[in-house]
């Protein structure tokens, strides 16, 4: 709207329009004096007991308009480059009045713009004209404060009746108390205003200090700043450069291409602070966004006639309509990487009313402020994630480290205990030796001096000759031992398989096991043979060490007056057919901590040694190996005997398979 700054005629400050009154002494029409004392007082004490700035206006409006029989009365507060505030009274609701665009023209009109009140009042006069048709009388007065306008006071009938000298000299004789109602208003209004900008500063930057994640803070600063402003929408831009070279250097660039998201809005319609999909649109297609590109770290200021995203309907896939009137784009900057290059435009900050405005000092600054927190804020949350990722990084290559350590740690760990097995078995395993090794020998020599005496008998000369040779025997079958246990460590053991009858081979070898138990222990041999003739296609040799050895350790761990059972069955897998041969005996057992390490080499119960039970630690690693050798497999329970509770059925389960070709 286009307003004068300047009128040609001077004439009174208070004046009646559309008609013409003719100057008359005042003193003939002066009102009754208790009438205005009644009024001024009225009017003062609406100023006293007003809790509410903003129906301060409306009481007096309501007040003057009543007592001087209009059907409406208008008041406005007149702010200096600022949007003014108007307030009305009517005596009934009439459409003519509210859907009129007079609040709008009054609204925005700079009173500081005219050089004498006749000016305000005669393109008042013709607003109304324009705005109100239907109006037929209109009488209208300025207040001043300190010989400044300061406001209008306007009083409105649609009827024919005319306002009277007294009304006139009546409104006139008000206005002092007006114009003090008037600038008490403003005052309260700036310090109201004051308040709110002092309140909203404090709760952004506590906001700001305890919130680490952008997009609380847009959401948290968009709504205050735009409820504190009575704004109509706001918004946050986030820029994403095509080329992030153009993010760090605008000199001498028109124009930059990119992507801008839209991170947060709000709306007072629907309170919307967060757009539930992410919107883009392309920076190009966005003048006004270009423009604040360029005339960053300045703001963009327009007072009317902006609308925002300026976006054609072509070029655009928005979901938010572009609207509005005054504007205002702050952009959102980063910190400059060093003094010769500008800092970072990071995105905006847009602010908006649908009708025209007048952005006032205080406003732009307050703007200004809440840019530049939430830019700092943006740094610091940039910040804070290049430190975390660079924590996360050393804290995984510390992790890794330290995971390394531990694996060096546990390898090493394991390392001594296998140092510390391995002297372990070299303790059990030169126990064992020395004592297998210096019985034999001690026999061996005692049976020889025996021979060389000249009177000994023929008896005597066969009982020591049996002697040497059964520890002669003893001694071969140690070595022979050894021997095989290398051969088959290293697979040099030839494996030939042959047909058996292996009802008969198990009867011979339990009977001659049987001959070589001492018959003061008691111990019995029981077979079970499933058939009474079983074939085996088996490696004879291989097979006949591994029972003699099943049994003679049987043998050895039997308590007295005990019975050792050999089972053998026929078993049909889906593999082929199986013989099973079991060998159990009942004694003191193998404990649990000891039974996984049975075939160990060298390995031998816990105090066998001291109860002089003869033996190398290798019989049973020799049989573990010789049944891999014959294809077969082997396993070992020790159990309490249902029979008696105080011994252990120890039980060697042994599967071959029964049918085997020659290896050529």
């Amino acid at each position: 709207m286009n307003q004068p700054n300047q009128c040609s005629a001077q004439s009174s400050p208070t004046i009646i329009f559309p008609l013409t009154m003719e100057q008359q002494d005042i003193s003939s029409t002066m009102p009754h004096s208790s009438k205005i004392e009644h009024l001024s007082s009225d009017i003062l004490k609406i100023i006293l007991k007003s809790q509410n700035v903003d129906y301060l206006l409306s009481d007096l409006a309501h007040k003057i308009g009543s007592s001087l029989g209009a059907e409406v009365c208008i008041i406005i507060s007149a702010i200096a480059d600022k949007s003014n505030q108007v307030s009305f009274w009517q005596e009934q609701q009439n459409s003519w009045l509210t859907q009129s665009t007079i609040f709008h023209e009054l609204n925005n009109l700079q009173f500081n713009h005219f050089e004498s009140s006749s000016c305000v009042l005669e393109l008042v006069d013709s607003l109304l004209k324009q705005a109100l048709p239907a109006t037929k009388n209109c009488l209208g007065i300025t207040t001043q404060n300190q010989h400044q306008i300061n406001g209008l006071i306007l009083l409105l009938k649609s009827n024919s009746s005319d306002w009277t000298d007294s009304d006139h000299e009546l409104l006139t004789l008000i206005s002092d108390s007006m114009s003090i109602a008037i600038s008490q208003t403003q005052l309260q209004q700036q310090t109201h205003t004051k308040s709110q900008y002092h309140s909203l500063l404090k709760n952004l930057s506590r906001e700001i200090s305890d919130s680490s994640h952008p997009d609380l803070i847009f959401k948290n600063c968009l709504t205050q700043v735009c409820s504190t402003l009575k704004l109509d929408r706001g918004m946050i831009l986030m820029l994403k450069y095509q080329n992030p070279l153009q993010a760090k250097n605008r000199r001498n660039q028109k124009s930059v291409q990119g992507t801008v998201e839209i991170a947060c809005q709000w709306n007072i319609n629907t309170n919307f602070t967060e757009p539930q999909d992410k919107q883009f649109f392309n920076f190009s297609y966005s003048a006004i966004c270009q423009q604040a590109w360029q005339n960053a770290p300045q703001y963009l200021c327009f007072e009317s006639g902006k609308t925002f995203p300026d976006l054609d309907s072509q070029n655009s896939s928005l979901s938010i309509p572009s609207n509005g009137d005054a504007l205002a784009i702050v952009p959102l900057m980063g910190k400059k990487s060093n003094e010769n290059s500008p800092a970072v435009v990071w995105g905006f900050l847009v602010l908006q009313h649908d009708s025209p405005h007048c952005w006032s000092e205080d406003e732009l600054d307050l703007i200004d402020w809440v840019a530049v927190q939430i830019g700092t804020a943006i740094v610091h949350h940039q910040t804070l994630n290049q430190v975390q990722s660079i924590v996360e990084e050393r804290t995984a290559q510390l992790k890794w480290s330290l995971d390394v350590q531990a694996k060096l740690s546990e390898k090493m760990r394991q390392h001594i205990e296998q140092l510390q097995k391995l002297n372990q078995l070299k303790d059990d395993f030169m126990n064992s030796m020395s004592h297998e090794l210096k019985t034999p020998q001690t026999s061996m020599n005692m049976s020889i001096m025996m021979l060389r005496q000249a009177q000994i008998s023929p008896e005597m000369r066969e009982k020591y000759l049996n002697i040497l040779e059964q520890e002669w025997n003893r001694e071969y079958g140690l070595i022979k031992d050894l021997l095989t246990l290398q051969e088959l460590e290293s697979g040099e053991l030839a494996y030939s398989p042959e047909e058996l009858d292996l009802s008969q081979t198990i009867n011979s070898l339990v009977q001659s096991f049987q001959d070589r138990l001492p018959t003061h222990q008691g111990i019995k041999v029981e077979t079970k043979i499933s058939e009474s003739e079983l074939k085996i296609n088996t490696d004879v040799e291989s097979l006949t060490n591994v029972l003699n050895e099943l049994l003679a350790n049987a043998g050895k761990y039997s308590a007295a007056d005990t019975t050792i059972e050999l089972t053998v069955e026929n078993q049909t897998t889906l593999k082929g057919k199986n013989i099973v041969i079991a060998i159990a005996n009942y004694g003191e057992g193998i404990t649990p901590e000891e039974l996984p390490y049975v075939f160990d080499k060298f390995r031998r119960g816990a105090g066998v040694t001291d109860r002089a039970v003869p033996g190398t630690g290798l019989g049973l690693t020799l049989v573990q190996n010789l049944v891999e050798h014959l294809n077969g497999t082997i396993r070992v329970t020790s159990e309490p005997s249902k029979a008696n509770a105080e011994m252990f059925v120890t039980n060697f389960v042994l599967e071959l398979p029964q049918f085997q070709p020659a290896i050529s």
